[in-house]
């Protein structure tokens, strides 16, 4: 994109002009770092009595906005959205850049493909292909996806390239007029943060957080040197103001698009592969979203952990997930709202999900915050092996925050009945044993209040003479 044309400001104003983008990447370091650092803590208001340390390395909630598509992935399509929207209007404008003005048209390839790179995440969530520009080497990929992906990346690089193969002898100057407007360590900045995006460096911390971050970066210099090199607007009022409305109305409807392609990688809220083409959790599944999954994992079990029986609590989803699974012929499990019921619950879900014949299995509650991710804390240590401190681990970091104190009462009560030696020598079960100390677990309550019922119901049946 070529330097802008108007003049120069003389002083503080030019001053403030050339530092104010700097100065927004400064400041978004503090939340990048904070993140980083600040270790929850404070008890939790259910049964405050039992600690909860964090056992992953880094805060958990810095994992949570490393997840693909998850915050920072969208702040950087809205970014990008706002870019495309901007070298859109520069196209259209690029007359009143003179000759230098067909760069409009790099800018804007440059941001398509920064666009469509934002808008997928990467890795998906279950093992899908997705739609990204990585797919056209993905020999696993449908053909027709991939040539289509490739025609598209053709297009995209000849915008690039071809405007500045015309200029190829004006290169000099433009360097020279860009490094004057202060475009030049702009865009080279730029250039640098995204690269280093896209090596996924540096690879410390959290999977893909500084990564993201170095995007983020990257794209909010991109789009201020576009601004920064925009052609003079018009001295017309109702002009301006309709140019302005023209762009951020296309910023719009870009991150709407955007956001509607993160939403075809993972339809289901929260999804996640836990075992390739076996098992699969996600929150309430529902509505298109439900069929997409379906169409491509074909689930043959739903588990529903979420006891939908008590008072208040049904999902308003539930009696279209019903339909759905009645129509297509998948076995549908419901948790019961009983105490006496809920170890006979969990041992039958346990069998499906090791079950050849019930996969794949999408086992869900609400919000795959609480239930989902404690059950599947339970199926990696009795059923995979896997050492406690790693099961809280993956809890932490798919909920970006510590499990509830409810989870190690509930790990107390079922990992040991069936693991008992691996629970009695495994080192973090000790300290859940020793954070739970002196708190009643409420199930035992809940246990015993249904069997005396059951035994006064018992009592009070018909006396046969």
């Amino acid at each position: 994109m070529p330097p802008s044309n108007a003049p120069e400001s003389p002083g503080p104003a030019r001053s403030l002009r050339d530092r104010w983008p700097w100065t927004v990447l400064a400041v978004a370091l503090v939340p990048a770092i904070w993140h980083a650092v600040a270790f929850p803590g404070g008890p939790d208001g259910e049964f405050p009595g039992v600690a909860r340390p964090t056992f992953s390395p880094a805060p958990p909630a810095a994992y949570r906005l490393a997840e693909p598509g998850d915050t920072l992935d969208r702040v950087g399509l809205y970014l990008c959205a706002a870019s495309l929207a901007v070298a859109g209007y520069g196209v259209v404008r690029r007359k009143a850049s003179g000759k230098a003005g067909v760069l409009w048209i790099s800018a804007l390839g440059l941001e398509i493909a920064g666009f469509w790179y934002a808008a997928n995440p990467w890795p998906t969530f279950d093992g899908w292909h997705g739609l990204g520009w990585r797919v056209v080497a993905d020999s696993e990929a449908p053909m027709g996806l991939r040539i289509g992906l490739g025609a598209a990346a053709a297009v995209v690089l000849g915008m690039v390239a071809a405007p500045i193969a015309r200029l190829r002898r004006a290169v000099p100057l433009l360097i020279l007029r860009g490094r004057r407007a202060g475009v030049l360590s702009l865009l080279g900045a730029s250039a640098v943060l995204v690269a280093l995006r896209v090596a996924g460096w540096p690879a410390v911390g959290p999977g893909g957080y500084w990564p993201r971050w170095a995007f983020i970066g990257g794209a909010w210099l991109f789009l201020a040197a576009m601004l920064r090199s925009l052609p003079p607007m018009s001295s017309r009022r109702a002009v301006r103001v309709a140019s302005g409305l023209a762009v951020a109305g296309m910023t719009a409807v870009f991150i709407a698009t955007g956001l509607e392609v993160v939403w075809y990688h993972r339809p289901l809220e929260r999804l996640r592969e836990i075992e390739p083409g076996r098992i699969y959790i996600s929150a309430m599944p529902h509505g298109k979203g439900l069929e997409v999954a379906h169409d491509r994992h074909r689930f043959k079990t739903i588990i529903n952990l979420f006891q939908e029986d008590l008072p208040g609590l049904r999902s308003p989803h539930l009696d279209d997930e019903l339909a759905f699974a009645e129509s297509h012929g998948i076995h549908y499990v419901r948790s019961p709202a009983s105490a006496i019921e809920a170890e006979a619950f969990l041992d039958e879900t346990l069998r499906l999900a090791t079950d050849p014949d019930a996969w794949p299995v999408l086992v869900h509650c609400h919000g795959c915050m609480d239930r989902t991710p404690a059950w599947w804390g339970i199926y990696q240590f009795v059923v995979q092996g896997r050492p406690l401190v790693e099961v809280m681990r993956s809890i932490e970091q798919h909920r970006g925050s510590r499990p509830k104190a409810s989870v190690t009462l509930l790990y107390n009560r079922v990992l040991a009945d069936r693991a008992p030696g691996r629970y009695r020598d495994d080192s973090t079960a000790a300290v859940l044993r020793e954070n739970a100390r002196g708190t009643a677990d409420p199930f035992y309550r809940q246990l015993e209040e249904e069997r005396r019922l059951a035994r006064d119901t018992e009592g009070d049946g018909p006396h046969r003479e």
